[in-house]
């Protein structure tokens, strides 16, 4: 199903996790409106990136979220969240120019410098940016891109 001029349903749901474990991923009729809005969204990313972005997670049903270790409270959950990649450059280069070009987002993570993640809203665009690093075994969110 074609969402917009660039992005389909399938790229929102696409996952080698859910294949292999045989999880259903598909998003219910409720969450729709949100994938709608997260692809119009994705758009705008994309126009002021001047380069396609691949979605390397987007949404996740619960049982998915909990398999790859995202937080209960994650936007994939919600259809309002996409990770990507782009031959624009790297994530933090990525992640400058989204702000730099004035891209409404609602929270923007510069990933481990291997993806961006770039969530939205119906409501609030809260414009938070972090960086995530491992540190100690762990990932600690860093306010800003470092």
């Amino acid at each position: 199903m074609q969402l917009t001029e660039h992005f389909t349903l399938d790229e929102f749901t696409r996952s080698t996790t859910a294949s292999r474990l045989k999880i259903d991923n598909s998003v219910p009729d409720e969450l729709m409106p949100n994938i709608q809005l997260t692809a119009i969204k994705l758009e705008l990313v994309r126009q002021a990136l001047g380069k396609p972005i691949v979605i390397t997670s987007g949404y996740r049903c619960s049982e998915l979220n909990k398999r790859v270790g995202g937080v209960s409270t994650s936007a994939h959950t919600k259809g309002l969240a996409v990770d990507f990649q782009s031959p624009y450059g790297t994530p933090r280069q990525i992640c400058q120019r989204l702000i730099d070009a004035g891209v409404q987002f609602d929270k923007l993570i510069q990933e481990h410098n291997q993806w961006v993640h770039i969530g939205f809203s119906p409501s609030n665009n809260r414009q938070i940016v972090l960086t995530a690093v491992k540190q100690g075994g762990k990932t600690v969110y860093l306010n800003g891109l470092v």
